[in-house]
């Protein structure tokens, strides 16, 4: 020590059993790098000391591990320690997904799982059916009935917004809505819950519309009608659907039958509520709708404006800020 050769200092140190004056000794030189052989030998032995005593020495290490950025090792001692919420915190900080999976399905605490889940949901789960999969059950195991309505709506809002799915994404919002009838307690208190009426409305409306393109093949004039009462709704119709499919479904209808003047009309309907056509209808289509009126084409944009549907229950739902927020609290 007096010749500044800290690391074999903590190595004699450990030798001698001098553990926590070795872990200090690490705490008061930030040149010693602890390595996991150097953690191991300051690692006491089981039943060689207080349990306690123990623990918070193998917390200390885990702390310097976390500080230095060796997160993997850091779980490892903090797991050492009995304390697998802090194990999991750091091992969150390593990014290793397939060790953050197994750790999550060994540890069996609902605190994990949901930390584990929100993790999960800041990576491309929608492309990815493992890690759904694993979002829907650490979720389910916590019991954590509310995060888990937000992610089936979150899966919902994926079926809107990259597929125009409405059929799937009714499909997500009725899980949610299950889920969401569970957070709030279940009938009757969830009658009266204004997130569960806001929801079965959406669910109501996204249904709707789902019918809407099955409907126009049996009946036009009603598909229409339907179309057109949506699309009075207001913010209401907003919170669910993307106002510019359905106007998308009405000028597809009226240009397939030849009734280019409603088409044209519809379309400038969608530029007056300053909803950019490109991410709704074809260049081709404008074009053609209005060369047979006699105009020339509108630009059309190149990317989605107006009238995308809010995800209310998205917004509140843990992404990559609310994962490091959790896992950088003071340890």
């Amino acid at each position: 020590m007096q010749h500044d050769k800290h690391e074999k200092a903590v190595h004699l140190l450990s030798m001698s059993g001098q553990f926590e004056r070795a872990v200090d000794l690490c705490a008061e030189h930030e040149d010693v790098k602890i390595t996991e052989e150097m953690a191991e030998r300051m690692t006491p032995e089981k039943n060689s000391m207080d349990n306690v005593q123990r623990s918070e020495i193998l917390k200390k290490i885990a702390n310097l591990c976390k500080k230095q950025g060796s997160f993997q090792l850091a779980c490892k001692k903090f797991t050492q320690a009995g304390d697998k919420l802090k194990a999991m915190k750091s091992l969150l900080k390593s990014g290793d997904t397939e060790k953050i999976i197994f750790f999550t399905s060994t540890a069996r605490q609902p605190d994990i799982y949901v930390l584990a889940g929100n993790y999960l949901q800041s990576l491309d789960w929608h492309n990815d059916s493992e890690i759904m999969k694993n979002i829907i059950s650490f979720y389910g195991k916590a019991k954590a009935y509310d995060k888990l309505a937000a992610f089936y709506d979150a899966c919902a809002q994926v079926e809107i917004d990259e597929y125009r799915d409405y059929d799937k994404a009714g499909g997500a919002l009725k899980e949610a809505l299950k889920y969401l009838v569970k957070a709030a307690g279940g009938p009757p208190e969830s009658d009266i819950d204004p997130r569960v009426q806001n929801l079965q409305n959406r669910v109501q409306i996204v249904g709707n519309f789902a019918d809407i393109r099955k409907l126009g093949k049996t009946d036009a004039d009603q598909m229409v009608k339907v179309c057109h009462d949506l699309l009075s709704m207001g913010s209401e119709l907003e919170n669910a659907v993307r106002v510019g499919d359905v106007f998308a479904e009405l000028v597809s209808h009226y240009a397939a039958v030849g009734n280019y003047q409603d088409a044209h009309h519809t379309v400038e309907q969608m530029k007056n509520r300053g909803i950019l056509l490109a991410p709704y209808i074809d260049r081709a289509l404008v074009e053609t709708i209005y060369t047979n009126v006699g105009l020339p084409p509108p630009e059309t944009g190149d990317a989605p404006g107006g009238g995308h549907v809010t995800n209310p229950m998205a917004q509140n739902n843990d992404g990559d800020d609310g994962v490091d927020e959790e896992i950088d609290e003071d340890m």
